[in-house]
């Protein structure tokens, strides 16, 4: 009786013991994890979607077109055909606002689909930490996707409807079916997966034509570099890869507007090579990209870091003994590097990093464990260098949601509110005109000329976007303003500083115009 006494505890303990670890088998399962990184990622996103970011000029766009092609039409700016990018995301969008049914003023619209920009966001975030665990485990797959869940340079593209966002999607997403091809044996299924990582690809291209810098280039690159990639397999999904951009194309032939296509993405890729500067930090511009760093390290370091480790982090993959650790370090290569030359040289926009952004993610644990391998000695500074990176990005994500940036959103509330029906408004920016136009009685009035003639009672600025000589007004006109008007509504937030509406003094416009000071606009376009 006592032995039985003795054995019963024991074996009360050893069922316990098996049935925590059932418990953490499950915790730890790779779809368990995948999902808990995909919530994270999704709360991030959703929280702060309407209110973290200011509304951008290519926001509201970008929801026009939108709107068009849910209305059955081509996608047209000052009635042109628009083919500087091909029309995967605002298809993508239509059919959106097709399926819900989504009405409003294009800055409504895009306020709206923000929403979906969100979910396609934490979906991409699910397919970073697959394609990590797939080249180094579950560890450091779940640290990546912490990472990329809350890094703040991604969550501000995300929560804007910003076309990176799905073809970062499905960039990540034709890199995943790749190492599933390359880890998959000869057989039945191989040629199928082939075409689909290809057909994927596509999506990606036929959404920003950019990213065959990102998918092409690399799978062309690993059939030369130790044939990392076998070449049939690469001319498989090369050729899948073509279907959807040859399919767009050919739908232009038979509509007759090749040529349009043709001047337009001419145009588009001088801009991209830098021969023509038209917009972003190489433009001529009274910021620098140096001073626009600096300035925001504060708000996007751990991005900066991931920015910058891209092409060094995929140089050290791309000498792995594996293949598919290969394949990810050439596909980082070469996007760090179109990041790189477009500082340097190209239209150094920043949406040209979300991409560079992803890259450095899948590229980083990989480079970390092969150090650690040649190095052991690192070991200790590695596992403390990532707890501190993901603690940062952690505290940095939380403080981009957290912060109230919506100072157009506001002053277009406060205007339709407070302000008489019958009251004229002068908008001074791009944006102002894409996001509050039509409306009766605004209009886009960025000289102190154009503003006496339209009768103009009141005027609403964006600071940053003035002063930085990115409106229609001159930042001379600015000056005037805070020295000739009287201010109704102010906001202030990091992406326009100051967001003002001024109450004219007609007085003082009318002496100012007749004493010969006109302030003209910056664009040739207004008076």
């Amino acid at each position: 009786m006592t032995s039985l006494h003795r054995a019963e505890p024991a074996a009360l303990k050893f069922t316990a013991r098996r049935s925590a670890g059932k418990r953490r088998q499950v915790i730890q399962h790779p779809l368990w994890v995948a999902a808990l990184v995909g919530v994270l990622a999704l709360v991030f996103r959703v929280f702060g979607v309407q209110r973290a970011n200011d509304v951008f000029i290519d926001e509201v766009t970008y929801a026009d077109l939108a709107q068009q092609m849910a209305d059955g039409q081509m996608p047209t700016i000052l009635d042109t055909p628009f083919f500087l990018h091909p029309p995967g995301t605002y298809a993508l969008n239509a059919l959106v606002i097709r399926g819900l049914g989504l009405q409003g003023s294009s800055m409504d619209l895009a306020l709206q689909l923000r929403w979906v920009n969100c979910i396609l966001g934490a979906v991409t975030v699910v397919v970073c930490f697959l394609v990590v665990r797939r080249l180094v485990g579950i560890g450091a797959a779940a640290v990546a996707g912490v990472v990329l869940a809350s890094d703040p340079f991604v969550l501000r593209m995300d929560g804007r409807l910003m076309m990176e966002t799905p073809a970062g999607l499905a960039v990540l997403t034709g890199w995943l079916l790749v190492l599933v091809v390359l880890d998959c044996r000869k057989g039945r299924a191989r040629p199928w997966l082939e075409i689909s990582a290809g057909l994927v690809f596509g999506l990606a291209i036929v959404m920003k034509d950019m990213t065959a810098v990102f998918t092409v280039v690399p799978l062309v690159a690993g059939v030369f570099w130790r044939r990392t990639i076998p070449p049939f397999t690469a001319w498989r999904i090369l050729a899948a890869a073509l279907v959807p951009y040859a399919v767009y194309l050919g739908l232009l032939t038979a509509m007759g507007l090749l040529p349009q296509f043709v001047d337009q993405k001419s145009l588009g890729i001088l801009r991209m090579v830098g021969a023509v500067q038209m917009t972003g930090f190489n433009s001529v511009s009274e910021v620098s990209l140096a001073e626009r760093l600096v300035d925001l390290v504060g708000r996007f370091g751990t991005s900066y870091m991931l920015l910058g480790l891209s092409v060094l982090a995929g140089a050290v993959a791309a000498t792995s003994p594996a293949a598919n650790r290969r394949v990810i370090g050439l596909f980082s290569i070469f996007t760090g590097l179109v990041g790189v030359y477009s500082v340097f040289f190209g239209a150094a926009e920043e949406q040209f990093g979300y991409c560079v952004v992803l890259a450095g993610v899948v590229s980083l644990p990989v480079a970390a464990v092969m150090v650690v391998t040649w190095r052991p000695r690192l070991g200790r500074f590695v596992v403390v260098a990532t707890a501190l990176i993901t603690a940062l990005s952690l505290f940095l994500g939380v403080q981009a949601r957290s912060v109230v940036d919506d100072g157009l959103i506001q002053a277009r509330n406060w205007m339709v509110a407070e302000l008489p029906a019958s009251a004229r408004v002068g908008l001074t920016s791009v944006t102002g005109e894409f996001a509050l136009l039509p409306h009766e009685n605004w209009e886009v009035l960025p000289s102190l000329e154009s503003l006496r003639d339209g009768d103009a009672q009141y005027v609403l600025t964006q600071g940053r976007q003035l002063s930085q000589g990115y409106g229609f007004a001159s930042p001379g006109f600015l000056d005037w303003l805070q020295n000739n008007a009287r201010p109704v509504f102010t906001f202030s937030g990091p992406t326009s500083g100051e967001t003002v509406v001024w109450r004219l003094d007609r007085t003082k416009l009318e002496a100012a115009v007749s004493g010969g000071l006109v302030l003209p606009p910056v664009s040739g376009g207004y008076r």
